[in-house]
């Protein structure tokens, strides 16, 4: 049984969280067609790419599959998380200042505190 500490577990709430406002961002896009900002940047007339939804809802459901891994101590689950969340914050339209923002905030939280947690046990990821 390996035990894990409480800042690991702090590690994988937080990032539940995060990834979870991400899920819901993308959900919220999807089902409104509409998105933060937009009214205070007077982006009325900017149309949002009609793929961007679905991929925002893929890659955050990459990153929570590859969290769960990291909870079960799996190497893959650590490059699945950084792959979903770095291509998010790449894949952004240029109005969409809110996306950039949560898929980037998002990632370094798991770089810098995440990364700081399982680096130390990373002999014993699988």
């Amino acid at each position: 049984m390996i035990k894990r500490s409480i800042w690991f577990h702090g590690l994988i709430a937080i990032m539940l969280v995060l990834i979870g406002g991400i899920l819901f961002r993308g959900y919220r896009i999807w089902s409104t067609n509409d998105y933060l900002f937009k009214q205070h940047f007077d982006l009325d007339d900017s149309v949002m790419p009609e793929w961007y939804p679905f991929a925002t809802l893929g890659l955050g459901l990459l990153s929570l599959i590859g969290i769960i891994l990291v909870y079960f101590y799996r190497k893959i689950g650590v490059y699945m998380t950084i792959f979903g969340l770095f291509i998010s914050v790449a894949m952004q339209p240029e109005v969409m200042v809110d996306g950039v923002l949560f898929s980037l905030f998002t990632l370094f939280v798991f770089i810098g505190y995440g990364l700081a947690v399982i680096i130390p046990h990373w002999k014993e990821f699988k």
